[in-house]
């Protein structure tokens, strides 16, 4: 679809809504239209473009009316016959043809034009769940977030891969009468994007399907460079720095000796889970909160995407 043949799409669209009495304005790319009235709001487009359509059939869309928040309905009018758009109410040469017709009819009429605007179920959705990981479980609701975001925007839920990890550190050393012990233990959790550490509370991971489109980001630190990371963190956390004083005739001499623990006696066994992320995108930028304790995550992850 030329940009001539979308931009008459779009007058003719806008038309249809307003002779159905719905509030229509413009919006920028890649979006044509929104449109709110009769307690819905719908967001437009008009393409061909299988990339524009399916980040359009896949993202949730919302309008604020007043002090109410609305979840838009999506309407795609395209001209191709091959395009897949299951979540969208979608129209073609047809559809149009009848409502821009019935929408003449309607204003000479003076009536008010009734649109027929329900948007297909999409029962792969209610039937399919995405990939069963481990993860915490999804406490803060997609509304919430928004809040907590203070922004309008796209919303999806993503699963930031973290490696759990218990570390047991074992030996002794004696060193002119001194005994030194490296025995330790620990538990964390180590982001598996960006190296972040953190706590995750380990009898909250369930081992269950995510919800269905759901992005699971695929980890970009390994397992052995995450092990060997955590290694180095605890003999660096248990070396000793030992100072001694003792006399020689008439001399004073000082001694430092650094003792570590051999990198053989520690134990780290690794898990990977997930942590469920709310990212919302809207106009001046990207927030992402934590879907489990509801926290605004510092440095948004944007790339590293697989989608389920």
């Amino acid at each position: 679809m030329d940009d001539r043949t979308r931009e008459r799409a779009r007058s003719v669209l806008k038309r249809i809504f307003e002779a159905a009495s719905y509030n229509v304005e413009d919006v920028g790319d890649p979006l044509d239209l929104s449109a709110i009235g009769h307690g819905d709001a719908f967001v437009v487009l008009c393409s061909d473009d299988p990339k524009q359509i399916e980040t359009f059939d896949t993202t949730t869309y919302r309008l604020r009316n007043v002090d109410e928040e609305l979840v838009c309905g999506k309407l795609l009018f395209s001209l191709s016959d091959s395009v897949d758009a299951a979540g969208c109410i979608r129209w073609g040469p047809e559809e149009l043809v009848r409502y821009a017709g019935e929408a003449a009819l309607a204003e000479v009429l003076d009536q008010e034009l009734v649109l027929d605007l329900h948007a297909p179920v999409r029962q792969e959705e209610e039937l399919m769940q995405g990939p069963e990981i481990p993860h915490l479980p999804v406490q803060v609701s997609e509304s919430r977030a928004l809040g907590i975001a203070g922004l309008q925007g796209a919303v999806k839920c993503r699963f930031i891969p973290h490696w759990h990890y218990r570390y047991v550190s074992n030996g002794e050393r004696e060193v002119k009468d001194r005994l030194v012990s490296f025995n330790a233990e620990g538990v964390g959790a180590l982001n598996a994007i960006n190296g972040l550490k953190t706590e995750i509370e380990e009898e909250r991971i369930e081992e269950s399907p995510v919800p269905f489109k759901s992005e699971v980001i695929q980890p970009r630190i390994q397992k052995e460079e995450a092990e060997e990371r955590l290694r180095r963190e605890v003999i660096d956390q248990l070396t000793r720095r030992l100072h001694f004083r003792y006399e020689k005739g008439d001399a004073i001499f000082y001694e430092e000796k650094i003792l570590k623990p051999d990198r053989n006696n520690i134990r780290i066994d690794l898990r990977l889970v997930y942590v469920p992320v709310w990212q919302v995108r809207g106009g001046s930028g990207i927030v992402e909160v934590n879907a489990f304790t509801g926290e605004i995550l510092s440095e948004p992850m944007d790339e590293g995407v697989e989608v389920f």
